[in-house]
């Protein structure tokens, strides 16, 4: 026997009887080796450059093994995901794959989608090989597929079983959403579903900015500040300073989607402006990639009001 059996039999033993050609390769097999093997039937060809023993039978694992073997930016996606994750009320269907623009692999076996953003965090690398999308990307991505009333049972479930929390829905929720992104608009939807997941992605968001309110050593905002309106009404806004009358609100798709909410925040502003309020807003994207600068402009805002010529900095009034 030569000196790359035990290896490659082990290989075989823990990736559902897969190889690829630059694996063998890596072992010491030489192409004529490999070439003798397909011929006496040892190795079947999968996908160009990949094998499954002959010792190992056929299988759905080892189709999606093969998968993962024949382009290491091929992550397995979607509803093909979920039924590894062992999510519910999941059809059994094509084999999604998520991949990376700019990759053109020979998948016929799957249904492909290009993805601008696939972060390292939405990578779950199991034993056998198998790449998937994390618990969280997962439901993301499979939302459109799903439709509003399973994603809803799913989130319930993957909550409930600890697959992940529910603030890393929200961060991959925050980090991806985009109109033209599958999962975007019936994630929106499930949030919205429910209040006190609503309540929570706002919180977290909130967090998120309060934090770096702290960080930058501004004064600290009055939450949920309320402003009363001299037709009797109040409305309330996410942050306030009302010795300065600055305000700050936090827009996130989730609710801030819509146009009759977008005339409501108008409408909001509108009145607190009329009443001398300041009120810039920071959207879904500036709280992902441009905290630092929305929050420094808050500040900056406030200079101008007169923070720093007051003796006290301390709660926002």
């Amino acid at each position: 026997m030569s000196d790359w059996h035990p290896a490659m039999a082990h290989w075989c033993s823990m990736h559902h009887g897969i190889i690829s050609l630059s694996r063998l390769v890596s072992f010491g097999v030489s192409a004529r080796a490999v070439h003798d093997m397909v011929r006496r039937g040892e190795l079947i060809p999968v996908l160009p450059g990949v094998y499954r023993s002959a010792f190992w039978p056929e299988s759905h694992l080892a189709t999606l093994a093969a998968i993962c073997a024949r382009n290491e930016s091929a992550v397995i996606g979607f509803t093909t995901a979920a039924k590894l994750w062992g999510f519910r009320r999941v059809p059994t269907g094509a084999i999604h794959v998520l991949i990376a623009h700019g990759n053109s692999p020979e998948l016929e076996v799957a249904t492909v989608h290009r993805c601008r953003r696939i972060d390292p965090i939405d990578v779950v690398t199991r034993d056998d090989g198998i790449r998937l999308t994390s618990p969280p990307r997962t439901l993301f991505d499979g939302a459109d597929l799903l439709g509003v009333s399973a994603t809803r049972s799913v989130m319930e479930q993957i909550l409930n079983d600890e697959l992940c929390t529910f603030g890393t829905i929200s961060d991959t929720f925050a980090r991806l959403a985009h109109p033209n992104r599958p999962g975007s608009r019936t994630m929106a939807l499930v949030i919205r579903s429910k209040p006190e997941w609503q309540r929570a992605l706002q919180s977290d968001l909130e967090l998120r900015v309060l934090q770096e309110i702290e960080r930058q050593h501004l004064p600290i905002p009055v939450t949920q500040c309320p402003i009363d309106l001299p037709s009797g009404g109040r409305i309330h806004l996410d942050f306030g300073w009302p010795s300065w009358k600055v305000g700050l609100e936090v827009d996130d798709p989730a609710w801030h989607a819509g146009a009759e909410q977008r005339h409501r925040d108008a409408r909001r502003d509108r009145k607190a402006a009329m009443l001398g309020w300041q009120i810039p807003r920071l959207s879904k994207l500036d709280v992902k990639e441009g905290l630092r600068e929305g929050v420094a402009d808050v500040g900056s805002i406030l200079r101008a009001r007169g923070w720093g010529r007051l003796n006290g900095r301390g709660a926002g009034g």
